[in-house]
This record gives structure tokens, sequence and C-alpha cells, in this order.
């Protein structure tokens, strides 16, 4: 493949059915996933025998099929007659438009669809409506991923998390926060688990963009996730919108609830009150963080909680 690249050679569909057939026989799946991503861009089907050496050499190896069956979507679902709706002419053709929709980045014509398929129920597989949101959201159109999100939680399909995160990224870059805790909320309610960097990271973006209500709302969804990192996160936010109270009230909290505190959040504390002209307050704290760096010299263990707040607070005030 490569050297008929350089020899500016474009495979037809007939010398890509010979390729993968070749490859099928002899095992080499990596080659043969490389020409089946040259058939995905090229819009270039396989025959059906061909499509099913390549399917049993794919199995054999212990490889995923999932590019096999999204090149060729008129022969991915033979022989599950028995399902009612994944042998529903209308679902493949469906299927089959919103592949090639993706591939064209035609992603208006994408919310269109699914807008017509909710009222029908009609499903679709996971892991395409999570390819859809991660490549809209690659190309600046989270707007196509919203609405396939909601499509996909209407019809009761649960996506993966790593398209929550995409579309997660582009509205807290463009600040629409309304959409964040959407789609947070819908994230939590799936069952996934956000984790204690993303949960923060989250409160954090949210606090210097002015939205502490917003990074309560969210610390308040967690559950898992309440530790040290997360409540130094909102702590911060806090203090960004000017509410030392709050700042203070959830520090005095987090104590109550048997979290240590670390560097990091005496880091953000002292910061906070000092901005807030509160020097007194600052030195009680600043004296707390110094018997606490004492005693970390002479029982130098720290937790994962508290190795991560102190790279994300300790750099941003230090």
């Amino acid at each position: 493949m490569d050297k008929m690249k350089e020899a500016c050679v474009q495979p037809d569909k007939a010398l890509c059915n010979i390729l993968v057939q070749k490859c099928s026989r002899a095992g080499e799946t990596s080659v043969l996933t490389c020409i089946l991503q040259y058939m995905k861009e090229h819009f270039i089907v396989l025959r059906r025998p061909i499509f099913l050496e390549a399917l049993e050499a794919l199995k054999a190896s212990g490889d995923s099929d999932e590019l096999l069956r999204e090149v060729n979507p008129h022969l991915s679902y033979e022989g599950i007659e028995n399902d009612p709706i994944l042998s529903d002419q209308g679902y493949l053709t469906d299927r089959s438009i919103i592949i090639y929709l993706k591939s064209a980045n035609k992603w208006s014509a994408i919310e269109q669809m699914v807008s017509q398929m909710a009222p029908k129920n009609v499903k679709m597989e996971t892991h395409i409506l999570s390819d859809v949101i991660e490549a809209s959201c690659a190309d600046h159109k989270p707007s196509c991923g919203l609405a396939v999100m909601r499509y996909g939680l209407g019809v009761g399909c649960e996506l993966g998390r790593s398209a929550y995160c995409s579309l997660l990224g582009q509205y807290i870059r463009t600040g629409s926060f309304d959409s964040v805790l959407e789609i947070v909320e819908e994230l939590i309610k799936s069952g996934c688990n956000l984790g204690t960097y993303l949960s923060s990271v989250l409160i954090l973006r949210l606090g210097y963009a002015g939205q502490s209500a917003c990074a309560a709302h969210i610390f308040g969804l967690l559950t898992a996730d309440k530790n040290v990192v997360s409540y130094t996160a909102l702590i911060n936010a806090y203090f960004q919108a000017g509410k030392v109270d709050g700042a203070l009230d959830l520090f005095t909290q987090m104590r109550t609830n048997k979290i240590s505190a670390c560097l990091g959040t005496y880091e953000v504390l002292i910061h906070g009150l000092e901005k807030a002209g509160l020097k007194q307050e600052s030195n009680y704290y600043r004296r707390e963080r110094m018997n606490m760096q004492w005693h970390l010299q002479y029982h130098g263990q720290r937790s994962p909680e508290d190795t991560l707040c102190n790279h994300l607070f300790c750099v941003l005030h230090g």
C-alpha cells in the first residue's frame, strides 16, 4: 500500500478486495487494518466472501472487527435475522447514512437525522454515536454532538465516557455552562464515574470562569470523588467569586468529614485570604502549613489525592 501511494497509484475496489483476501489468509491483520482504513476513507466496500474471510482472520487473531463492519455496513449484520431491530432494512439504511455523513463531516444533516429517529425510538449502536460525538467536537461542531447525546439517552443508549469528555471540553471552552451541567448530570446518571482529576479540573475551570454556583452544583453531584482535590477546587472557586465565608465554611466541612488538608489546600487558603485582605487569618494558615511541612519531612507519606492536589494548586499559586 505504501509503495502504491508513493507511486500515486490509487487502489480500486477490485484491488482492495484482493489485498484484503491475501492479508486475511496470511494472518497479517495490521496490514489488513491499514487497507480497511483506506477503504473507509474512499467509500470502498468488500464482496461478501472476502468480508467473511477478513472477519474470520480478525476473530482468529483476537483483533476487533469494528472497523471491518463500519466499512461494510451492508454486510455487517447478515445472519442476525432473529433480531427484529438490527435486521430491519430501515435501521441498516439509517446506520449506513450516519456513517457516511460522519465521514463527510455533514454534522447538520446528522442532527436532522437523529431528530427524526428519536420520536420513532430507533436505536443505534453506542460506538457509532460516540464516534459521531467525538468527531463533531474535533471539528468544532459540538451542537451535533449534543443532539446525538440527547438522542442516545432518549432511546436508552449508554454512551462512552470519552464522548462526554469531548463535549465537556468544547462547552467549557465556549463558556456554555448550562450545557456543561446538563452533560455532567447525564454522565453521572448513566453510572459513569467522573474520576478525581476530571471532576476537580471541571470545578477549577468553572471557578475561574466566575461560575462558583455551577461548580458547587457539580461538587454536590459527586459521590466517590469528594476528596481533598475536589474540596480544594471548590474552595478555590469560592475565593475566585469573593465568597470568603463560603470557602472557610467548606474548609471546616472538609475537616469535619475527616478529610485532611494538604499543601495545595493551604496554598489556596493563604492566597485567597491574602487577596481578600485578611492578613491575620492568612498567617494562621501559613503557620499550619509550616507544621504540616515539618511533619512531612519526617513522615513523608502522601496519598495520590494529596499529590494531585499539590500539583494542581501549588503550581497554580506558586
